[in-house]
């Protein structure tokens, strides 16, 4: 349904420094791209000098809709000063995030880097145990496109895309614009048939021409917006939004703007009306087509 919108938070990148920092430059530089540059949290790249880092991390994991977990190959043998393994250490900065992110209920996404294997369950301290009930994602520099654009579609589903975004309000727009334009016009119909019933007078003009018309200057404006934004909608659903242009094109030049050439034939109170219902079986079309397009994204 249009009117369940996703929330919009972060997509936050955990990684070790000494495993994956390179790799995590990267996929930031790709994933901005997908999801847009404010959505994107890197520590190293988006802490402010003099930040209080625990605090910022914890108020950008606060606000994540996703976290994204790289694991290299020196992921779980990187060692202290000590010769310790870090992912044992409850205050290591890789180790509180994932169980921030845990705890706080966020989709975690374990991210491979070229080939890097899984931990098992009996290699992981028994807090971080719970990111391998996460499908684990292989990405590598081989086919780094490719395997980008697989990562943002899964997330994707949890997290909504530019396009997504872009396209939603502009669904919302155009069905609350005709959808008020049609309430308009067709509460004076109403109110003029009442208020002539209850005096008793002969039914004459019900609505303006102007009045009538109004659906008709949202159309138009809609029809500009959606030609527009067709190189953003699923190549499979482009096709509906086509069609809706076409219809709304074909329709609205018939009952709009060919009323000039018969109103000299037509009653007055019938040219509206010839208006007034061609604005509704229009709209009625359009959204039907746009239902079935669903604004879905690329």
């Amino acid at each position: 349904m249009i009117w369940k919108k996703k929330k919009v938070g972060k997509i936050f990148i955990s990684y070790r420094r000494s495993d994956t920092q390179g790799y995590a430059g990267r996929l930031s530089d790709s994933l901005e791209s997908y999801f847009g540059g404010n959505r994107i949290f890197r520590d190293i790249k988006d802490i402010k000098g003099g930040a209080d880092y625990a605090k910022d991390i914890e108020e950008q994991m606060s606000s994540a809709d996703a976290v994204i977990v790289l694991i290299g190959p020196k992921w779980l043998s990187a060692s202290n000063d000590e010769g310790k393994r870090r992912i044992d250490d409850s205050d290591d900065w890789v180790v509180q995030e994932i169980i921030t992110a845990i705890e706080l209920g966020i989709r975690v996404f374990p991210v491979l880097i070229d080939g890097t294997v899984l931990p098992r369950k009996d290699e992981l301290p028994s807090k971080l145990a719970p990111i391998l009930n996460f499908n684990a994602i292989t990405i590598s520099d081989r086919n780094w496109e490719q395997d980008i654009l697989g990562l943002g579609k899964i997330i994707s589903f949890d997290v909504p895309t530019t396009n997504e975004k872009i396209l939603f309000r502009i669904q919302v727009l155009i069905y609350t614009l005709l959808s008020l334009s049609l309430v308009i016009s067709t509460a004076f119909v109403a109110l003029n048939a009442i208020n002539q019933v209850n005096n008793k007078q002969v039914l004459k003009e019900l609505i303006s021409l102007p009045i009538a018309a109004i659906p008709f200057y949202v159309l138009v404006g809609s029809l500009i917006i959606l030609s527009l934004i067709l190189r953003l909608i699923d190549k499979e659903k482009q096709k509906y939004i086509v069609y809706s242009l076409i219809t709304g094109s074909v329709l609205s030049a018939f009952f709009f703007f060919g009323i000039v050439y018969i109103k000299n034939s037509l009653d007055p109170m019938i040219e509206s009306m010839f208006v007034f219902f061609g604005s509704i079986l229009t709209s009625t079309i359009m959204f039907t087509f746009l239902g079935l397009s669903g604004f879905k994204p690329k």
